[in-house]
């Protein structure tokens, strides 16, 4: 493939390289870069020392600051973020034109939502293909490693998976769009059949800047799309469905919008009913899985797939088959109640604790729960307040601290409480196990943040961790000691 191919002339300042050469492959890391390599720097501010080289590649496409050694051919670009994901997506030219693109974005239950949407598009026959936080699937079955951790992959990765997709034959492709994807112009190239906004609370300020810079950051994807579905009883998506230009539909509870739910009544852990109205009919559904925001979820999720053509009656009968989304709200049922929840933002955080407050009736409600490392710190405190208005036991612990230490990220969770009693324990398989094991039949226990992460990460790197193999385990040791004390 020539240079030309991947970047056309009105797109860089200047060129030192001969853009007619031809190069193999695409690279992004200077290490791994050869002579067959055409070598992109997204962020030449990582290396403020200067770009050093092994091997000299074809050319390389960065931004005009970048600092390279002498007698390699730089192309230099206004944004080489959106260089990179132009070059990606013509390197590995997916053919989307067969498939209906959907991408969905909020601050919360894009997970939700988008699993929701690839579930009702299998049971009726389609091929979905899933981009999501931690999973990549074709057709229902994963094909991203175990320790994919992303919400929206990087371009090179990005692009192939779509690629692979419209090779495999996906119909439709739905992708999570995160505020950081947006901000790094990963999705820059793609025009999106729908986007999907659920909700917006703060987050990502470490990132963004301030609430307002991160809003701005979601705005965008409602600037490359067809249409927008909006959750318009929150304020914020409401103001993005006035900014949005294209196609726009209004979905509400609260408020009355195109579309809308009434008649909500939760079934306990059974789920969550209610009438959806559309335009000139209605259906009762019973979504089997707990939560008024999954009531939004899926209220979203049949927005789109009606409006994408699947018939109504066909939605109903297939969202009344959903009883659980691995790592959302999921139930692991004995004499007590385990729940593994994925709630990292403060406001998901108390979504989450409200309910099974309302469902804890005469029992307890444990909660176990940390945050992750190397984000967002405001939110850690705001977290240890919600633990406080809602569990009667709570026991803080370790999540993904990355590169930060432990210590401090409790004691920004800490710092939070003001009359509660809580318990720290910075092993979370002992936390964990202390909760199950000192509940009472009948209790609840919440053990939050992780969802069906089967890994933890510290400074040391990936390590697994299986959270519901250790809650299984620990459930089998409580009943063999409540056996034997019999």
């Amino acid at each position: 493939m020539k240079i030309s191919d991947v970047i056309y002339n009105e797109e860089y300042i200047f060129s030192e390289a001969d853009i007619s050469l031809e190069f193999d492959h695409l690279s992004t890391d200077p290490n791994k870069a050869d002579e067959g390599s055409l070598l992109i720097i997204p962020n030449s501010a990582k290396y403020p020392g200067g770009i050093t080289l092994s091997r000299r590649p074809v050319a390389v496409i960065c931004d005009s600051n970048a600092v390279l050694p002498e007698n390699v051919h730089a192309i230099r670009v206004n944004d080489s973020r959106i260089a990179l994901a132009n070059a990606c997506y013509r390197y590995e030219a997916p053919n989307l034109e067969g498939s209906t693109l959907i991408g969905v974005t909020g601050t919360n239950g894009k997970t939700g939502t988008a699993t929701i949407i690839e579930r009702v598009l299998l049971d009726l026959g389609h091929k979905p293909g899933f981009i999501g936080t931690g999973s990549i699937r074709i057709n229902g079955e994963t094909v991203s490693d175990e320790r994919y951790s992303m919400t929206t992959p990087d371009p090179p990765l990005l692009y192939n998976t779509l690629n692979q997709m419209s090779k495999s034959g996906c119909d439709t492709i739905i992708m999570e769009v995160s505020s950081h994807s947006l901000s790094l112009e990963k999705v820059a190239p793609l025009r999106f059949d729908y986007a999907l906004f659920t909700n917006f609370s703060a987050e990502h300020t470490d990132f963004h800047g301030d609430i307002e810079g991160y809003f701005s950051a979601k705005c965008k994807l409602f600037n490359q799309c067809k249409c927008g579905i909006f959750n318009i009883d929150d304020s914020y998506v409401r103001m993005a469905y006035d900014r949005c230009e294209a196609r726009k539909i209004s979905a509400g509870i609260l408020w009355r919008g195109d579309v809308y739910a009434s008649n909500i009544k939760k079934r306990g852990f059974l789920g969550v009913d209610y009438i959806y109205h559309g335009n000139g009919f209605s259906f009762k559904t019973s979504l089997g899985i707990p939560g008024l925001y999954n009531a939004y979820n899926s209220m979203l999720a049949a927005t789109v797939l009606i409006d994408i053509g699947c018939k109504p009656c066909d939605v109903k009968r297939c969202l009344a088959n959903i009883s659980t989304i691995p790592g959302r709200f999921e139930l692991i049922k004995d004499d007590i109640s385990v729940i593994i929840d994925y709630a990292h933002t403060d406001a998901a955080f108390d979504n989450i604790l409200k309910e099974l407050h309302s469902l804890k009736a005469d029992g307890r409600l444990t909660v176990v729960f940390g945050c992750g490392g190397m984000r967002d710190r405001s939110k850690r405190p705001r977290m240890a307040i919600a633990a406080e208005k809602y569990a009667d036991r709570i026991i803080v612990t370790t999540d993904n601290s990355r590169e930060e230490d432990p210590n401090r990220i409790i004691s920004d969770i800490i710092s939070g409480f003001e009359n509660a009693c809580f318990e720290i324990n910075k092993n979370r398989k002992e936390a964990i196990r202390s909760a199950i094991m000192g509940a009472h039949e009948g209790d609840i226990v919440a053990i939050i943040g992780k969802g069906c992460e089967k890994y933890v990460i510290t400074s040391e790197g990936f390590k697994d961790f299986d959270e519901k193999a250790i809650i299984e385990r620990t459930l089998k040791e409580r009943k063999a000691r409540k056996n034997t004390c019999v």
